[in-house]
C-alpha cells in the first residue's frame, strides 16, 4: 500500500520554517545544516506534488497550496506532539521555557532547592513563547505588558520599578531628586524602549531625555552595564534581586512606580491538565516570588553621592 503520510521529521521542519525568519534560522532550530533542512522540506514538497514555498525572493515564503497545508496540518502535529510528551515524561521533569536574563539571575539558583523538595525542572533558555509553540516546554515564565492571547496563563507578579545604580558611579553628579535623572545616562533594553517614559509619567514628571542612552539585548546585560557605572537603571522585581542582594546595585530616591507590565506563568494547554508535578511547581513559583516581590519593595535607598 502506498505510504499516506508524510515523513513526520519533513512535516515538522515544513512548520518550523513557516514561522521562522529564514530556512537557516529553521535548520538552527532543529539542530540541522541548512542543506538538510532544505532537503526535508524537499522531500515534504515532493510527497504533497506541490510547492509549499516561494523561492523567487530574498527568502522563501509560503505559497497559497503551503498557507492551507500549513493550517490544516498544525493542529495534527500540536496532538502528537502533546501525546509524546505524556508519554515521555507523564510525571517527570517539568520543563520551563524562560528567557536568559530570568533563567540565570533569578530561577537557576533556586533549582538545587527544588531538587531538594523532589521537583525536577528541565530549565529551557528561549524568549517569549516559542518553547510552548514548538513543544519544547509545558510552561514558560513570561514578561509583558498583556495575556497572551492563545495560551492559559496566571499573573505572578504586577511590576513596580525604581531607580538604581553603582554605589560609586564614575563622573556622575548626585541624584537627590527626580529632576537630577536628566543629568544621567538612562539605560535600557531593546524590549524596554518605552519603559522609563511611562516610569516619569508615574511618578508625575515629564519624560527626560537622556544625556547618552545606551540599549542593551537583555535585563541582565542592563543591569551588569549599571552595576559597572555605565548609568541608571530602572529595576523591576526578580530579575534585579541578584545584583541588588551583592550590593552591586543600589536603590536611588524613593519614588517607585507601576510600569504596566507583569511576569506570568503561561501554560502549553488550554485548559491546563491536572498534574502534581506542575502544579506543585507553579504553587512554589508563586510563592518564591512573593517573597522576591517582599525584598524588593523594602530596599532601602542609597543617600551617598556620586563620586
Amino acid at each position: 500500500m502506498l505510504r499516506q503520510t508524510p515523513p513526520l521529521e519533513a512535516a515538522e521542519a515544513f512548520l518550523v520554517a513557516a514561522r521562522t525568519a529564514s530556512f537557516r534560522a529553521g535548520a538552527a532550530e532543529l539542530a540541522l545544516s541548512p542543506s538538510a533542512f532544505s532537503r526535508r522540506i524537499q522531500l515534504l514538497e515532493s510527497f504533497v506534488g506541490a510547492p509549499l514555498f516561494d523561492r523567487s525572493g530574498p527568502t522563501p515564503r509560503l505559497t497559497e497550496i503551503g498557507a492551507r497545508y500549513l493550517d490544516e496540518i498544525a493542529p495534527a502535529l500540536e496532538v502528537i506532539r502533546r501525546a509524546t510528551r505524556r508519554l515521555r515524561a507523564p510525571g517527570g521533569a517539568v520543563r520551563v521555557s524562560a528567557s536568559h536574563s530570568f533563567a540565570v539571575t533569578w530561577l537557576m539558583p533556586r533549582l538545587g532547592a527544588l531538587r531538594a523538595r523532589g521537583l525536577e525542572i528541565e530549565l529551557i533558555i528561549r524568549q517569549g513563547l516559542d518553547g510552548l509553540r514548538d513543544g519544547q516546554a509545558d510552561l514558560a515564565i513570561c514578561g509583558g505588558d498583556a495575556a497572551p492571547a492563545d495560551f492559559a496563563s496566571e499573573v505572578l507578579v504586577e511590576l513596580d520599578a525604581f531607580v538604581v545604580s553603582a554605589p560609586t558611579p564614575a563622573g556622575g553628579a548626585p541624584i537627590e531628586q527626580i529632576d537630577d535623572l536628566s543629568d544621567h545616562a538612562l539605560l535600557t533594553t531593546a524590549g524596554g524602549a518605552n519603559l522609563w517614559s511611562r516610569w516619569f509619567e508615574q511618578v508625575g514628571r515629564p519624560a527626560a531625555p537622556p544625556r547618552a542612552s545606551q540599549t542593551f539585548p537583555t535585563l541582565q546585560a542592563m543591569y551588569e552595564a549599571a552595576a559597572s557605572g555605565m548609568g541608571l537603571a530602572l529595576a523591576v522585581p526578580l530579575a534585579s534581586e541578584r545584583l541588588l542582594a551583592e550590593g552591586r546595585l543600589v536603590r536611588r530616591l524613593n519614588a517607585g512606580a507601576p510600569i504596566g507590565q507583569q511576569y506570568r506563568v503561561v501554560h502549553a494547554e488550554r485548559p491546563r491538565r491536572a498534574c502534581t508535578a506542575h502544579e506543585a511547581f507553579v504553587d512554589w513559583l508563586k510563592t518564591e516570588t512573593a517573597a522576591s516581590c517582599d525584598r524588593f519593595h523594602s530596599t532601602p535607598v542609597a543617600h551617598e553621592h556620586y563620586a
